[in-house]
């Protein structure tokens, strides 16, 4: 009798995590989008749209390294317009070498949008979607951060703020250490106001909203430091998700990736994103590489406008060998 009831729950475990397997394939898929058009920077003309190159695996099997750009939209429920992003990353995943890089990049960075002058860098996403075909917001974004860092982008993820707290939701929550105590007197609200958060300082369990919050907050600091956090909040998403185990992820899989429908959009496909996801499972959060341009590594003021930011001569250079591991950090 044992042995029947313990073949009746591994049958019963083996159906559920195979419609587990079945329906987060289906969320995955429903994330996708056509691929992205590039804007090859030598031909700088929103006229001038080709597709992405497919990245394919090594001859050794792991999948080859990947570059991504995060893009954060800061969009409030029930708004029609275009939003600007609001958080920009830049990642590179090389599962054969176990490594992965972060770089955070200041949205207020004064930089050559293609095919429309010189503007704040979060503009890039704002003026690819109002002049440009489908995906054109990400296409333009993808265009101007690779020309800045002299580096190829090859995919692309534009993601709601509110994709990010469901899915943190749905992994029930995730566990951040705030450095020092944060009191924001003006942190925009739902209806355009403001209103007053405070953190304090220690390790503390977040919900999506709080943790958005977290990520979001700027005023008693500075935009860098801002990248900072959002850098922290998505390494404690991937702590959280390592920390459950393979079986808990995958039930929980169908929550999290059915969270991030409607909020989210890549032109990564969903087999390339399963498999980086698969060869980076026991990669410990801890050894990413973060990186984030710091207030001494630029000037503010171009024009009229104080707080556009230009990168020092080397910076951005520096940086974008720092992120692709041709340059060891100091």
């Amino acid at each position: 009798m044992a042995l029947l009831v313990l073949t009746l729950v591994f049958a019963v475990l083996a159906v559920s995590t195979l419609r587990a397997a079945v329906a987060v394939r289906h969320n995955l898929a429903a994330l996708a989008v056509t691929p992205a058009p590039s804007i090859a920077p030598e031909r700088p003309r929103p006229a001038s749209l080709i597709t992405l190159p497919t990245v394919e695996p090594s001859p050794s099997g792991a999948p080859t390294p990947v570059t991504l750009l995060l893009l954060g939209l800061d969009r409030r429920p029930g708004e029609r317009a275009v939003p600007r992003s609001d958080a920009i990353l830049v990642v590179r995943v090389d599962p054969a070498q176990r490594r992965v890089a972060v770089l955070s990049l200041p949205r207020d960075l004064w930089v050559p949008i293609p095919g429309h002058g010189n503007n704040r860098l979060n503009s890039a996403y704002l003026w690819g979607e109002r002049s440009g075909p489908p995906g054109g917001g990400m296409a333009l974004a993808r265009a101007a951060v690779s020309e800045l860092l002299g580096i190829p982008i090859d995919y692309v993820a534009v993601a709601d703020f509110r994709g990010f707290a469901g899915l943190i939701d749905a992994i029930g929550g995730i566990t951040v250490d705030v450095e020092r105590p944060l009191i924001d007197t003006s942190f925009p609200t739902v209806g355009r106001g403001t209103t007053t958060v405070r953190f304090a300082p220690g390790r503390q369990r977040m919900d999506g909203v709080t943790a958005l919050t977290y990520a979001r907050i700027r005023h008693p600091d500075s935009d860098f430091e801002r990248g900072l956090r959002q850098q922290q909040v998505l390494l404690a998403i991937a702590e959280r998700i390592r920390e459950r185990g393979d079986l808990a992820n995958l039930l929980a899989a169908e929550r999290a990736s059915a969270a991030l429908v409607g909020y989210l959009q890549t032109d990564m496909p969903p087999e390339r994103l399963l498999a980086l996801a698969w060869a980076l499972r026991d990669l410990d959060p801890a050894g990413v590489e973060r990186y984030a341009l710091r207030e001494e590594d630029v000037s503010f003021g171009v024009d009229n406008d104080r707080f556009a930011q230009r990168a020092r001569p080397g910076v951005l250079e520096r940086y974008a060998r720092l992120l692709m591991g041709t340059l060891d950090s100091e």
